[in-house]
């Protein structure tokens, strides 16, 4: 069985030293996008990959990589870096190095740097003086290393982009196509986004050349092993479902990601949920590298059994094992629904996605729906969920006028001061008579004059003589 599944990826073209490290890492038999991709990329042709999140589209684009820069003679020159690949956040550019230099293993000697914000830069910068084989690297701070000329990409031969729709959507486009432009037409460039948006396509005409397209997954596609379902509720019976469904022995969530649609919101979640007596953590833009990676491996290291996460943050998180997803709140975008539950149900394993509807999210749940061509299974309480725009109670009119009319002849002016009219106890206390109305033109009447110093010590010297 051990040498069936070796040969599976010999097949592929690729060196024994790499697959020898692939069997001695427990990777055994490649997914459907490594057999479309890898033979290709091996031939040097540019690539555009769709993949769904957890199809393996890393090893995808890694592999041929490595094997490329195994018929390498000499080292990097200082400065460059052989390859370069970019992530649209700090966790997905950490969990691409850290997979490239398992792929790799113990006996090919590789040299990586991880280039991200939020992290001290010398460090970065000491590595890639030296030359490296591999930049992984977010494409903010690799640009402010560009602009202070600390990294060269003259020598640059691969170019990966990944999640390239994440990346466009947060603004790097311009960054990008520098980047881009600094390695020059001479590479090999490799484009895999879940999405094909009209942006990502023109990116792709831009900085392909000539790309053979691979397809793992029709685009807003989820897993199929992914069991999903919705439950309704009130916003503020969240809490409670979300505690009853972690209480259930029979729902089993033993590694749970919570998604909320906005920092504030994961923050308050996890906050909550440690109150209630559960091992959480939340993971966003806000919080520092650090703590983002301490919050990561005690999830991964299963010390955390439940990580609250926003989009962009869990856009990195790779963790296997995850039981289950719960959708706190859905988001904006339906496309992000996909990205969410892919972090369950990787690599061929089952799992369960929960979604917490109230009754103004109905209208992004049937977008959703209509994204992954699915009806979801619904159940919860009806009678909890408040719905969107729902019309504001009517106020009791009861002694007001209403509309002029034949039977309700008054003058405006009569009606409204009738309308104004109010009792005693309403406009102030009990038996006290409001003031007229000023006469319209009329000057206010003056204001009783403020006491200066002077005059408070006369007074006070008619009171000592007094007394």
């Amino acid at each position: 069985m051990k040498d069936r599944y070796l040969t599976d990826f010999i097949s592929l073209g690729l060196p024994a030293l790499i697959t020898d490290s692939l069997t001695a890492g427990g990777f055994t038999e490649p997914t459907k996008i490594q057999t479309q991709a890898i033979p290709k990329l091996l031939e040097g042709r540019d690539m555009m990959g769709i993949a769904q999140t957890g199809s393996g589209k890393t090893a995808a684009f890694g592999l041929p990589i490595l094997a490329g820069i195994l018929g390498l003679t000499g080292r990097p020159r200082p400065m460059t870096t052989r390859a370069l690949i970019l992530a649209p956040t700090r966790e997905l550019a950490v969990q691409i190095d850290e997979n490239i230099r398992k792929f790799a293993g113990s006996k090919m000697k590789l040299d990586t740097v991880l280039v991200l914000g939020g992290v001290s830069r010398y460090h970065q910068v000491g590595k890639i003086a030296k030359g490296v084989d591999v930049v992984v690297a977010t494409p903010g701070r690799l640009k402010d290393l560009m602009d202070d000329n600390k990294i060269r990409l003259n020598e640059t031969r691969w170019l990966v982009l990944d999640e390239a729709d994440r990346m466009l959507d947060m603004g790097f486009i311009a960054p990008v196509r520098a980047i881009a432009k600094a390695i020059g037409l001479r590479r090999q460039t490799m484009l895999f986004s879940a999405t094909m948006a009209a942006e990502v396509e023109d990116l792709a005409k831009t900085l392909l050349k000539e790309p053979i397209k691979v397809e793992a997954a029709p685009q807003g596609s989820t897993v199929v092993k992914i069991d999903q379902r919705v439950i309704l509720s009130g916003s503020k019976a969240k809490r409670g479902v979300l505690n009853d469904l972690l209480a259930d022995e029979k729902e089993g969530m033993e590694r749970v990601i919570v998604f909320s649609r906005t920092k504030h919101g994961a923050d308050r979640v996890a906050k909550n949920l440690a109150i209630d007596g559960h091992d959480a953590a939340a993971i966003h833009g806000n919080k520092s590298q650090n703590a983002r990676q301490a919050a990561l491996k005690g999830f991964a290291s299963g010390d955390v059994r439940i990580l609250v996460a926003t989009d962009i943050a869990a856009r990195g998180i790779d963790v296997q094992g995850i039981t289950h997803v719960v959708n706190y709140e859905l988001p904006d975008d339906p496309e992000n629904y996909v990205h969410r539950i892919g972090r369950t149900g990787r690599n061929g394993a089952s799992g369960i996605a929960i979604t917490l509807c109230d009754g103004t999210e109905r209208s992004k749940l049937r977008d959703v729906e209509r994204l992954i061509r699915r009806t979801l299974p619904v159940s919860g309480d009806l009678n909890m969920v408040e719905e969107a725009g729902a019309p504001a109670p009517a106020r009791n009119n009861a002694g007001r006028p209403g509309a002029r009319s034949a039977r309700n002849p008054k003058a405006d002016g009569a009606r409204r001061a009738q309308g104004n009219a109010r009792p005693a106890a309403e406009g102030g206390k009990q038996g006290e008579a409001k003031p007229a109305p000023r006469p319209h033109g009329a000057k206010p009447a003056a204001k009783k004059p403020r006491w200066n110093r002077a005059k408070r010590d006369a007074a006070k010297s008619r009171r000592t003589v007094n007394a």
